[in-house]
């Protein structure tokens, strides 16, 4: 019992100092470029968690982590945007690259106008006119077994015990749940088992995939970026579109919602044009790759320590 909270413990500490261990790796690519010769650097990315504390557990694995470079380019982005329009701007001490504060007050500058419709009228037109803003997107009750590609389990590699794991689930002779808890004894930095219900949207390859599984059947083994997975759908909400009668009550509020979605995604997308930003995904994996390295060693590291 002691081993298992020591290793829990050495879990939740190497995230808290996850950004700190990248910061003193050794030099890498650069998460992200723009036109002008400036990157996104890991020194970068470690100090941007180091402020914005909320974003230290999404940035746990590759796609955590391509969120937050993409929201540090946007940051930057805006930051440019205001220098070229000569938008004030209050500077205390050195200039930060990724302002935050400055890169919102630009945003709201540029962003159009979201108004609620003036009454339920308005709001049904609204409801005709866009149905892509009334739809309940697919969900799954999904289980979840993850592994560094790199594990060696059962003899042989990660990939070759999952598809071993699979078999056994689809005849029958092995339970998921007993699979998913021999995998937390390798790796247990990400969740094991039962994820509960997810939403099934993004445009990521495991998420199109997972929109394809029926409740009751097996997704892969297979493998994204550094780990292996092998997923589990016990049970699905397809996609739907919402009646007038089911959207009525909130309709005036999603208007405003979609409306500053679609104007998010718009202006980044004229932004990383207009300054050429360029995510470089195959940084941001090999830097994860290092981070995990790191995490196993640190578990190693304390389950080896003799204890009192």
């Amino acid at each position: 019992m002691m081993l298992k909270k020591i290793k829990h413990l050495a879990a939740a500490v190497f995230c808290m100092t996850l950004a700190s261990a990248w910061a003193q790796s050794t030099p890498a690519k650069p998460l992200a470029r723009l036109a002008n010769g400036e990157v996104v650097s890991e020194q970068d990315l470690s100090d941007y968690l180091d402020s914005r504390i909320d974003l230290r557990q999404i940035a746990r694995n590759a796609w955590g982590v391509e969120g937050v470079v993409q929201e540090m380019a946007m940051t930057r982005a805006l930051v440019l945007e205001g220098g070229r329009l000569g938008l004030p701007r209050k500077v205390e001490g050195a200039p930060k690259r990724f302002d935050d504060v400055y890169g919102l007050a630009v945003y709201k500058k540029q962003a159009p106008a979201c108004e609620a419709p003036a009454n339920e009228q308005e709001a049904r037109k609204y409801f005709d006119s866009h149905p892509q803003a009334f739809v309940v997107p697919a969900q799954a009750r999904v289980e979840r077994i993850i592994l560094p590609a790199a594990t060696e389990i059962g003899g042989g590699s990660a990939m070759a015990w999952l598809q071993d794991q699979a078999r056994a689930v689809i005849t029958g002779k092995r339970k998921f749940g007993l699979v998913a808890m021999r995998a937390k004894g390798e790796y247990s930095l990400d969740a094991q088992g039962d994820l509960g219900w997810i939403t099934l949207d993004g445009d990521h390859t495991i998420m199109r995939a997972l929109k394809t599984v029926k409740a009751g059947e097996l997704l892969g083994p297979v493998q994204d970026d550094e780990f292996v997975y092998l997923f589990s759908v016990l049970q699905k909400r397809e996609a739907r579109q919402l009646s007038w009668d089911e959207a009525k009550s909130f309709a005036s509020t999603r208007a405003v919602s979609y409306c500053r979605e679609e104007a998010q995604t718009q202006m980044r997308a004229d932004l990383f044009k207009r300054y050429g930003v360029e995510i470089d995904r195959a940084a941001i994996r090999d830097l994860m790759a290092k981070a995990n390295s790191a995490a196993t060693k640190a578990e190693e590291k304390v389950e080896a320590k003799p204890q009192q």
